[in-house]
């Protein structure tokens, strides 16, 4: 789960700078165009005060002309209805009264007035020996024309900013994406990681980074280590114990034939039996941790063989898979003792019949295998994934708790999934391989 959401995390980073650096863009052109609006304030107070000075005197809605803006200024005798909004104090307003006071205009309020979709500027106008009135015109332009280079530059600059964050992004990332690519790798391959990456400090990664991978460095060992001490170990004892058994056996088998030490002998021989079968699953243990995998493998034709092996009558046992379906890098061995543990699983803890379904979706071999028992206890599957472990329900059964480990090393070792689930009353394990390896 970790692995999926760290592979969008620089594609997040990216969009995060770009939102970042556009919104910076705009915030600075904002402040930009209020500076330019102040600096402008005292220029239009220049060519506006002759013009106000005349509607001060003229007939209520005269329009008076003003030069050099194409605007006109009308006279009323109060403020409209409507939308309004006192925009007196702010910088730009205020610069521009305090302009229009040097040219004996007095200006003790303004608003901003909208009305059929225009934007109105209504001043009041103190008059010397008169009452003040209120005079109109349309808001001078405080915005650049947006022209079509404005939108091909708005456009050229959404598309670099996006560029060199994908970039900063991908570089700030990439240290962290070798070391998940490296954890993964070191996952799948099981007790056999192999570690190409040079050190992260020769690629100048953050110091934190570089802790990170040194200490997973010397867990990947130890890990490593422990896994051939304890492979080596059971490979050891199992081997060794194969001669005494046998031995035993023998032994067992020459004894005189009498009433009075066949059951002796009978004891003998099935505990014999059950310690060389305890034997052989320790070394399938190790065999599935160690074996190389470099086969290419037919999954149906290795099925239907682990299937006849039962030598099961159909409505007990059967197996619907497609002609051929072929896994890369992988082990005809491996892939085989997988079926046989998981069907034989079903057949001794299920309920019949048992079910084998191949099936080929997007790129990967799926293989369910389905039973009508009473499925698993809640919350028991990743215990039941353990060495050794077995559910209450088989603890009268044959077996040593090793089946379902040693098909989950099999599917880690394959690069696949193994997952448990439940389809109305069948219970169900399904394994998803790779077929391109």
């Amino acid at each position: 789960m970790i692995f999926r959401k760290f592979d969008s995390l620089f594609m997040r980073l990216a969009l995060a700078q770009t939102v970042l650096l556009v919104s910076s863009l705009l915030v600075i052109g904002g402040l930009l165009v209020i500076e330019r609006n102040q600096l402008s304030a005292p220029e239009f107070a220049i060519l506006l005060a002759p013009s106000i000075k005349v509607a001060v005197q003229a007939d209520v809605n005269q329009a008076v002309p003003v030069d050099g803006l194409g605007l006109t200024i009308r006279r009323h005798a109060q403020l409209p209805d409507g939308w309004k909004l006192r925009i007196y104090q702010r910088p730009a307003v205020a610069d521009f009264v305090r302009a229009l006071a040097k040219y004996q205009v007095v200006v003790d309020d303004v608003w901003l007035n909208r009305r059929d979709g225009h934007f109105t500027l209504w001043v009041h106008v103190l008059v010397p020996g008169s009452a003040p009135v209120w005079l109109s015109g349309n808001v001078p332009s405080a915005l650049p024309e947006w022209a079509p280079r404005m939108t091909v530059g708005l456009v050229l600059l959404v598309l670099v900013s996006g560029l060199v964050s994908w970039g900063f992004a991908i570089r700030v990332t990439r240290p962290l994406s070798q070391l998940r690519n490296r954890m993964q790798l070191h996952a799948h391959n099981g007790v056999e990681p192999t570690l190409p990456w040079p050190s992260m400090q020769s690629r100048k990664a953050p110091p934190e980074l570089v802790e990170i991978e040194n200490a997973y460095r010397l867990l990947a060992e130890r890990l490593q280590r422990n896994e051939r001490e304890r492979a080596l170990l059971l490979a050891g004892v199992s081997h060794d114990l194969r001669s005494p058994l046998s031995r035993i056996r023998l032994a067992a088998e020459m004894l005189p034939e009498s009433a009075d030490n066949a059951a002796g002998v009978a004891s003998i021989t099935r505990n014999v039996d059950h310690a060389d079968r305890l034997t052989s699953s320790f070394l399938e243990f190790i065999r599935a941790s160690t074996v190389a995998m470099d086969e290419v493998v037919d999954l149906a034709a290795v099925a239907l063989e682990a299937v006849v092996g039962f030598e099961r009558p159909v409505h007990e046992l059967q197996l619907s898979s497609p002609d051929s379906m072929w896994l890369q890098r992988a082990h005809g061995l491996l892939v085989q003792r997988l079926i046989i543990n998981l069907v034989d699983n079903a057949l001794k803890h299920g309920g019949l019949p048992v079910e084998v379904d191949i099936a080929e979706e997007g790129g990967w071999a799926t293989m369910t295998v389905s039973d009508t028992g009473p499925g698993l206890p809640q919350n028991g599957d990743g215990r039941l994934m353990e060495a050794f472990a077995r559910g209450d329900a088989s603890r009268g059964l044959p077996g040593f708790g090793l089946g379902l480990a040693i098909a989950q090393q099999i599917v880690v070792r394959l690069h696949g999934e193994l997952r448990f689930a439940q389809d109305g009353a069948l219970h169900q394990v399904v394994v998803r391989l790779p077929l391109q390896g």
